[in-house]
């Protein structure tokens, strides 16, 4: 099982990194995706991608909560843009009238993935887009204090158990003086000569290749 987990907690995390920037579309999440999107083909990079994302996390969370203090006011700094002329635009009265941009004020710090306050709404339109989608209920409710952090926490918690198999992995290895395994398969005794001995390591030799491919 500890074998199981050392070759797949990278993709748990790469997958729901992808998952929470669908989840809180925004600048900071978009580095998080493309991060993974250059470690994930290149397994040399996969250790500095998951260093990097565990402080580039921290950093979100911390920014969120600084966020929320009183001596924020967005209203100091949001503005609105005007409405374009009906000729000078493709999008239709009824969109523009629907747009964030023209019906209230925008805070600039949306984008970059801080909102003050508790984010309950809906996915906001801008234009054709989506500048934010609807965080969902999620484990916690609304109204807890911890719901606008509860998706970088959960991304933070699979980060920090991804680094507690790597660690137990290595410990195991040193303690019973092994060496790691060249190849990311389970049973590293395993081979193509050793498909037709018997039925159990037929099965061993395609449960290696099912992982591998997968």
């Amino acid at each position: 099982m500890r074998r199981v987990l050392e070759l797949h907690v990278v993709k748990m995390v790469a997958l729901y990194t992808v998952w929470v920037a669908l989840e809180e579309v925004s600048l900071m999440n978009f580095l998080l995706v493309l991060l993974w999107a250059f470690a994930m083909p290149y397994c040399r990079f996969r250790h500095m991608a998951s260093c990097l994302s565990t402080i580039w996390t921290c950093i979100i969370i911390v920014c969120k909560m600084l966020y929320q203090l009183e001596i924020v006011d967005p209203e100091d700094y949001s503005s609105n843009c005007t409405q374009p002329l009906p000729n000078s635009t493709n999008l239709t009265p009824e969109e523009l009238g629907n747009s964030t941009l023209y019906r209230d004020l925008v805070d600039p710090a949306n984008w970059f993935g801080v909102r003050k306050g508790f984010p309950t709404w809906d996915c906001v339109k801008v234009g054709t887009g989506i500048l934010w989608g609807a965080p969902g209920r999620g484990i916690l409710g609304p109204e807890h204090p911890l719901f606008p952090l509860q998706n970088h926490l959960l991304l933070l918690l699979l980060l920090v158990f991804e680094a507690v198999v790597y660690r137990r992995q290595q410990y195991h290895r040193k303690q019973h003086q092994l060496v790691a395994p060249v190849t990311e398969t389970i049973f590293e005794d395993i081979s193509r000569e050793h498909l037709d001995l018997d039925l159990v390591s037929c099965a061993k030799y395609f449960i290696n290749y099912f992982y591998y491919k997968f």
